[in-house]
């Protein structure tokens, strides 16, 4: 009994641990730049206390939690994340109970979860997540003010879901382990049944890709807007303190405009205000907060009918995802395959439509009450790029395209060379006594200095022919006249060498006579 709670006790002691640990964490991240601000704003009559409760009301903000400000400037409700401060605090509950699955060794020796590690994970994770989400609403509480008051049950929830994802992710991460020569290797996704792991894998690579296209390109607008920038900085004159405080919120706000990229290069339309709007067809802008990041935004104005071929970009990162997916699939069942294939563009379409909800959000009840992605307006585009993108690469790589696609090419080959022989007037058959002839042309030429000769280089003459008849009955009348022709040559031949021998024998004669005579006297 002691030993039963004493196992469940451990997880539950290392989960209430590592929440305080990530909190202290995570409050340390937002309070020591906004203390360093504070020290450094002479100019500001902001106390100490102002600027710990302006942290943990971007805290809340972090977490995707809401605040609601009463300043005068911006009055309302604040629901706009700071995407890169989530990534940072779901990094570090990642961290911390990826610690704590260690920690609990949910793996044996030979690679197999030990019993009953499931339950202490969970247990671990459960704890983790009611003590942090606790502590977060904590936080909320005691950061009201005059003119800022977080609103506890948002900071609850976001907090509780942050927990989770991030504490899930690190006990999984735990799981993992690299092969050596005696135990083989623990690897997270093929935990999962198949087909389902490798769609997971695919849409990761995907998802990874396309975030990492939506930075670059606004990496891009933020070089290209670099003097614009300078000169915004120069106006806010932060100081060296504040200047880096200012550098930190832009990092914070940079995956959230990659995000807005992304929307608009998958044919989404991103708001930035009332009456709005950021699109391939086009930017239509209005008064922005004085933030220099803000300034590599599209001015006001349409964009060529060419901006529209920058869609092709998100598809080809679908398709690399789907070329992983098709090549990991390949040795399962047909219904599998299908599985597969059918879940993979799904995914991908409802992990970037959450993905830009939470990138939305909105600052007070003025003109900036929306501020983000038009969801509505990019799921046909988004939907067409998934499947169509998908489906090519199924097409060419799943499917028997490519061979039947080669077998096609090689069949309209052998045509057009058919083709081009009959208009030649040549039969396969003549086509090949004609390279039979070439190749065999010194041949003839000797056999004709033969005939020259003599008879008995007729007679070789006359046999090859013969020979050459048998063998093809199809010959025509042609060759049959060039053999007379032939014969007829080499019996004038014979004809004129004879003749030639009698008239020897005419000049020769007259001279025996005359031998004999002088013999004879």
């Amino acid at each position: 009994m002691s030993n039963s709670a004493q196992s469940i006790a451990t997880p539950v002691v290392r989960g209430l641990l590592a929440a305080l640990t990530t909190l202290g964490i995570a409050i340390a991240v937002v309070v020591v730049p906004a203390l360093a601000a504070q020290v450094a704003g002479t100019a500001s009559t902001a106390t100490a206390l102002d600027a710990i409760i302006i942290a943990l009301n971007v805290l809340i903000l972090g977490h995707g939690g809401g605040i609601v400000l009463t300043t005068g400037v911006v009055d309302g409700a604040v629901t706009l994340t700071p995407i890169g401060l989530l990534i940072l605090l779901l990094a570090l509950s990642a961290r911390t109970l990826r610690g704590v699955g260690r920690k609990l060794v949910p793996v044996r020796d030979d690679g197999m979860l030990r019993h009953g590690a499931l339950r202490d994970l969970g247990v671990a994770l459960g704890a983790y997540a009611t003590a942090y989400a606790s502590g977060l609403a904590v936080l909320a509480a005691m950061g009201r003010s005059a003119d800022t008051s977080p609103l506890v049950p948002s900071a609850l929830v976001s907090g509780a879901m942050v927990a989770v994802l991030g504490g899930l992710t690190g006990l999984l991460w735990s799981l993992r382990r690299d092969p050596t020569d005696e135990l083989p290797g623990v690897r997270v996704l093929d935990l999962l049944p198949s087909p389902y792991g490798e769609v997971a894998r695919a849409a990761l690579i995907t998802l990874a890709t396309l975030l990492s296209l939506g930075l670059a390109t606004m990496l891009v607008l933020i070089l290209l807007a670099l003097p614009a920038q300078a000169a915004l900085f120069e106006q806010l004159q932060p100081g060296i303190i504040g200047g880096i405080v200012l550098a930190l919120l832009q990092l914070a706000l940079l995956p959230l405009l990659a995000i807005w990229a992304l929307v608009v290069l998958v044919g989404g339309t991103v708001g930035v205000g009332t009456g709005t709007g950021i699109s391939l067809d086009g930017a239509q802008t209005g008064v922005l907060p004085a933030l220099p990041m803000l300034g590599a935004l599209p001015g006001p104005g349409e964009f060529p009918a060419a901006a529209w071929a920058l869609m092709l970009l998100p598809a080809i990162a679908v398709g690399l995802g789907a070329a992983r997916l098709v090549r990991d699939v390949a040795e399962l069942e047909q219904r599998d395959r299908l599985t597969a294939w059918i879940a993979y563009p799904l995914v991908i379409v409802v992990a970037l439509l959450l993905i830009a909800g939470l990138s939305g959000g909105g600052i007070g009840e003025d003109r900036l009450a929306h501020v983000g992605p038009q969801v509505g307006t990019m799921l046909l585009p988004l939907l067409g790029i998934a499947v169509l993108g998908a489906g090519a690469v199924y097409g060419v790589l799943g499917t028997p395209l490519i061979p039947w696609t080669r077998r096609a090419v090689d069949s309209l080959r052998e045509r057009v060379e058919r083709a081009e022989q009959e208009e030649r007037g040549e039969s396969p058959r003549e086509q090949g006594k004609a390279a039979t002839a070439g190749d065999g042309a010194d041949g003839a030429a000797e056999s004709d200095a033969r005939s020259a000769s003599g008879p008995a280089g007729a007679d070789t003459d006359d046999a090859v022919k013969d020979e050459d008849a048998d063998a093809d009955e199809d010959a025509d009348a042609g060759s049959d006249a060039d053999a007379g022709e032939d014969a007829n040559n080499d019996e004038a031949d014979l004809w004129s060498t004879a003749d030639v021998d009698s008239e020897s024998a005419d000049e020769e004669s007259p001279a025996e006579d005359q031998r004999s005579a002088a013999e004879d006297s």
